[in-house]
């Protein structure tokens, strides 16, 4: 097993086996962003690329999004090289931990991580039997924040933390905290998606939450089920740096999901209920048409059976989104043949095969439609 041990905007030192960090105030990350790339100088001066997928920040210059992916590093660093860069992006974008990683096999690994106001999602995986936050890991970057994780791997995740132990099979989620030491160990290769919030956050929604600490969650809790899934959604979410309110909108729903996968009660169980529910249901119905937008038979009817919704509830959830199940339906199936009609692929194909293939079932509405929206004709539109 090697073991990364880490602090973040740290500098890297080779000691054999042992990969350590130590402080120093000539290292600072990231200091500048190029391209797709985050870069930081070590205590040597060197320049470090990490080749990040997705880098973004506000305004205010603080990073809200991230992704590294060890297959993206340079392909001139060793495979011990690569597990000391992502354990050292890891740490820099979430907290202090010890990483061991199995050395059965090359090493990979991947996280993605976003903020949105002061809750942060990630998802992450790769090559990693145990994670562990010790008490040196708190003391060189200290916080108190509560974490979600589900347990997203194919083995059984072992939880250690607080004098209590679990043992989660795959999708089961418990909660933690950051302020005290967590030992999880796999006994296959790890993968998990996390919620990070404050512990003031959690309180004022939440009561006797410490209780609730290393308790598997129901997994047959729909508030579970929609939490899971609206983080996956919150990971992936590419948002423009100045999208103040849709940052504030997923900050709000991840947080009313939360309270009631933990069990909320009274005030603030209404009104997670009726924002968080509702707004994590949509998040389903427009999930499902953009997976079946192509099916020239896919309807209101298709989705408010697979979602267990009746079909008034699935129309009036769209249409507080502002755009109706057709209209929304339409806007797909119309931007799927515009692609079609500008790639190289379009060009081996018939319109009529284009239209056919993006859902629509009759030509001359097809032509219609696109006419209308783009403003020229799908032969026009051609490449």
């Amino acid at each position: 097993m090697r073991v990364a041990n880490f602090s973040s905007r740290a500098s890297l030192l080779n000691f054999g086996t042992m990969w350590r960090c130590r402080n120093s105030t000539d290292a600072h990350w990231p200091v500048r962003q190029s391209g797709a790339a985050l870069c930081y100088r070590n205590f040597a001066g060197d320049l470090i690329v990490l080749c990040c997928k997705v880098c973004s920040r506000n305004r205010c210059g603080t990073m809200h999004q991230a992704s590294f992916v060890s297959e993206d590093f340079d392909p001139g660093l060793s495979d011990q090289q690569k597990f000391a860069l992502w354990c050292e992006s890891m740490e820099a974008i979430t907290c202090c931990v010890d990483i061991t990683r199995s050395e059965a096999q090359p090493f990979s690994a991947f996280v993605h991580w976003a903020d949105f106001a002061g809750v942060s999602v990630s998802r992450f995986g790769g090559t990693i039997r145990q994670i562990r936050r010790s008490k040196t890991a708190i003391a060189r970057g200290p916080d108190d924040d509560f974490c979600l994780m589900f347990h997203r791997g194919a083995g059984t995740l072992s939880v250690d933390h607080i004098g209590r132990e679990t043992a989660l099979s795959a999708e089961r989620a418990f909660l933690g905290t950051n302020g005290l030491p967590v030992n999880l160990q796999s006994d296959a290769d790890s993968a998990g998606t996390t919620l990070t919030v404050s512990r003031a956050r959690i309180l004022s929604i939440v009561d006797n939450v410490d209780d609730l600490l290393v308790r598997p969650l129901d997994e047959q809790s729909a508030a579970v089920a929609h939490l899971k899934r609206y983080i996956d959604i919150s990971v992936d979410l590419l948002r423009t740096p100045q999208d103040g309110a849709l940052e504030s909108h997923v900050n709000t729903r991840l947080l009313d999901l939360t309270a009631l996968a933990l069990g909320a009660r009274g005030d603030a169980a209404h009104l997670a209920q009726a924002r968080g529910l509702r707004a994590s249901r949509t998040q389903d119905i427009i999930a499902q048409i953009a997976r079946n937008f192509t099916d020239p038979d896919f309807s209101v009817g298709t989705i408010a059976k697979r979602l267990n919704l009746s079909p008034r509830y699935v129309q009036d959830l769209l249409q507080d989104t502002g755009l109706s199940f057709t209209e929304r339906l339409l806007e797909h199936r119309l931007q799927h043949a515009m692609q079609m009609l500008t790639s190289e692929q379009g060009d081996r194909l018939k319109i009529s095969e284009i239209a056919l293939t993006s859902g629509f079932s009759e030509i001359s509405y097809f032509n219609l439609r696109f006419r209308r929206r783009f403003g020229e004709t799908p032969t026009q539109s051609r490449r």
